[in-house]
């Protein structure tokens, strides 16, 4: 009985501690772990607790004995009020939330959610730490008590703006080892990091196979963009080190090598991922003839293994590829298949690479789907923290995400002494996650600006503070004060504007058309033809993301012009033939035509295949929306037809989809579609889009296709909260 008063004393003492300072602004950190973790790793936590403490921020142990995200929630949203609470922790068994109904708050989650629950709902931690959002109870999962659904209600916020960050310590399963005393040999390895004040020195950066299209331009703007964000890095000292996944066929082995040095800070990971393994290489690269025969022969040997009839796979390859016999007759012999896997596993970094494995990069951002999945069991990015190495904390996605995205967003915050989860606040999706400690933080690299860690994680309301901070030299101290200030609503989409035309960083032109495409509004068709002729390519890139989405007319001279350029990079092509795909077909003919008009050179002259694609595609498109409206044609073909209007967004036929709600009998179908219109929201047509929504509400009597309409309406309003 004594030892569980002096835990209960314990904690007892930390929220009166916190109270007591709560009135000069004092800075708190919530601890929430679970009973049983707290007896069996009690000092460890309260060593943790005091390392929290010797960085002026007040630390409160939360016990969780309620095992409900609510209860959880409601504490952390008290304490934000009365206690400047900043993050939390969450330490051991605490339930998981598995989000229902907001794909949109993802950046490419978009399963069908009649699935599996546990596999068609995002785990999400968004649930704690953004308190604008709103949710719906709806079950505990039968078999995994830890997992808690919840549907997103359409009358909160429908984008992510979080109040404080959050982070798992939550060990994977590791053969012979106890989750217990993996938790206390991590949180003592924090300790003893966080007490180093170690400075950004030395970052690797790497790119796996497929990835951005393989675009070595994106990698190139890369590291010109991080070598503006790190003082140490502009100023010509340290390192900062490249890996692609060409170096060799099994890069893992370089890779693991180059984060496990002792002097490496800092790695950022772009690669495809699941849960267990992190994809790097793909097929090896070769230019013997030798090579190219045995790869080939072990593809066909792959797919056949894989086949629900074998031996009707293998007759099918003989006749359809001409494959000799020989080359498959072997295909189920034990010594080759053992042979093709162990080379298949030498490509990707898996799980059981990780025993024993002991990285060093104290940060580790993964880029990559799937790899922070903590709602299971295992996970392989908790392999990264859980070890002998002095990674203390990893970013990560629980599902899968957009490889487009601004992964590298305000990361020079953390040489200026801001904390993880204090940076990783402001580039939270739904999918996205911290693994680790949240509140580490690297040794400031400028003196004068050791107190921004503090005003981002509870002075971002200090307007003054960040109009200082659009005078600074600092790119991302501009960067952060120009989104800080446009979140306040102390900046307008004209101003922004006119900073992403002006201003010399792309960093800073970036952050400003970043918070422009946020919301619609009279700005964004200007900010995304200017975005598209930007010399930096990420810039580029998100632009013409934002044109296939608003698909506005103005525009569609640029794209096709651009599309069809023979500088135009990998990925951003990639992007533009979206847009070029959703224009009306005859539209989308001409404005080919008169791109290549009167323009010479064999590059012009072979547009034939180009516009026989083209054509092919509209005329596809066509066909499907045109079925739509044909009652003989199948409903599943029909819902694929309006399910990918989430990625196209298309208003070529939005008269056809418009006659569909009004005239279709399958309210499951009008109901799908009212939820697709709900991606809308940066569409030329939106406001076009709202009316007619309107106008159908007024009449609709179907209960569930209300309840999507409804929703939709918010989300095209998209007010950001």
């Amino acid at each position: 009985m004594r030892s569980n008063k002096f835990i209960l004393l314990t904690v007892f003492s930390l929220i009166f501690s916190t109270s007591v300072f709560a009135t000069g602004n004092q800075r708190s950190f919530a601890i929430v772990v679970d009973k049983v973790t707290l007896e069996k790793c009690k000092a460890s936590i309260e060593s943790y607790a005091q390392s929290v403490k010797n960085e002026g921020i007040n630390p409160v142990i939360v016990v969780d004995k309620w095992s409900t995200p609510d209860s959880i929630k409601s504490v952390l949203i008290k304490m934000y009020k009365s206690s400047s609470l900043e993050g939390a922790v969450f330490i051991g068994d605490i339930p998981v939330p598995m989000i229902r109904n907001a794909q949109h708050l993802s950046t490419a989650f978009k399963m069908d959610q009649k699935r599996a629950w546990d596999q068609s709902s995002i785990p999400s931690d968004r649930f704690y730490d953004d308190f604008d959002l709103k949710f719906e109870y709806i079950k505990q999962d039968e078999k995994n008590k830890q997992l808690f659904y919840y549907n997103l209600s359409p009358e909160g916020a429908h984008n992510i703006r979080c109040e404080i960050y959050s982070a798992r310590i939550k060990p994977p399963f590791y053969p012979g080892k106890d989750k217990y005393e993996l938790i206390n040999s991590f949180l003592n390895k924090v300790v003893k990091e966080k007490a180093s004040a170690r400075s950004i020195k030395n970052l690797t950066y790497f790119a796996g196979h497929g990835y951005n299209s393989d675009d070595m331009v994106a990698r190139i703007d890369e590291k010109v963009t991080l070598l503006d964000q790190f003082k140490t890095f502009r100023e010509g000292k340290g390192t900062i080190n490249f890996i692609d996944y060409t170096y060799e066929d099994n890069v893992k082995y370089r890779l693991m090598a180059e984060i496990a040095r002792e002097d490496i800070d800092l790695a950022i990971l772009h690669h495809h991922g699941a849960e267990d393994t992190q994809y790097l290489n793909g097929s090896p690269i070769t230019t013997n003839p030798s090579m190219w025969l045995e790869l080939t022969k072990k593809f066909f040997r792959g797919k056949i293994r894989g086949s629900k009839d074998t031996a009707a796979s293998k007759e099918y390859y003989i006749k359809n590829y001409n494959v000799p016999a020989d080359w498959v007759s072997n295909a189920f012999d034990k010594k080759l298949m053992l042979k093709d896997s162990l080379e298949d596993a030498a490509i990707n970094v898996n799980i059981p690479d990780m025993y024993g494995y002991k990285p060093n990069a104290r940060f580790i951002v993964f880029d990559a789907c799937f790899n922070g999945a903590f709602q299971n069991e295992d996970y392989i990015s908790g392999h990264y923290i859980f070890n002998e190495g002095k990674t203390v904390v990893v970013k990560a996605n629980s599902v899968n995400t957009l490889q487009d995205t601004w992964t590298n967003q305000l990361i020079g915050l953390l040489d200026l002494g801001v904390s993880v989860g204090n940076w990783a606040k402001g580039t939270m999706t739904l999918e996205s996650h911290l693994i680790g400690d949240p509140t580490y933080k690297y040794a400031p690299s400028v003196k004068d600006y050791t107190s921004l860690d503090s005003y981002v994680g509870v002075g971002r309301s200090n307007i003054s503070y960040w109009k200082k901070g659009l005078k600074s030299d600092i790119n991302e101290v501009k960067s952060l004060s120009i989104k800080m200030l446009y979140e306040a609503g102390q900046m307008t989409p004209a101003e922004l504007l006119s900073i992403q035309k002006s201003d010399k960083s792309p960093l800073v032109r970036l952050q400003a058309f970043n918070q422009i495409r946020k919301h619609y509004n009279p700005q964004l068709v200007e900010a995304i033809r200017t975005g598209l002729y930007d010399n930096y390519e990420l810039l580029r890139r998100l632009a013409s993301i934002e044109a296939s989405s608003n698909m506005s007319p103005e525009l569609m001279d640029d794209i096709f012009e651009l599309r069809f350029a023979p500088g135009t990079s990998l990925r951003v092509e990639f992007q533009l033939k979206t847009a070029c795909e959703n224009y009306p077909e005859d539209e989308a003919l001409a404005a080919f035509k008169k791109h290549v008009a009167g323009k010479e050179g064999k590059w012009y002259e072979n547009n034939e295949q180009d516009l026989k694609a083209l054509k092919y595609s509209l005329d596809r498109t066509k066909k499907e929306f045109e079925e739509l409206l044909d009652p003989e044609a199948p409903a599943k073909s029909k819902k694929f037809t309006i399910t990918a209007l989430r990625n196209s967004t298309s208003v070529a036929y939005l008269d056809t989809l418009f006659r569909f709600m009004n005239e279709s009998k399958d309210n499951e179908l009008r109901a799908t579609l009212a939820e697709a219109f709900g991606w809308y929201t940066n569409s030329y047509k939106r406001d076009e889009i709202i009316d007619f929504l309107k106008g159908a509400l007024q009449k609709e009597r179907d209960e569930n296709v209300k309840f999507e309409i409804n929703r939709t309406i918010q989300r095209l309003y998209n007010i950001p909260n």
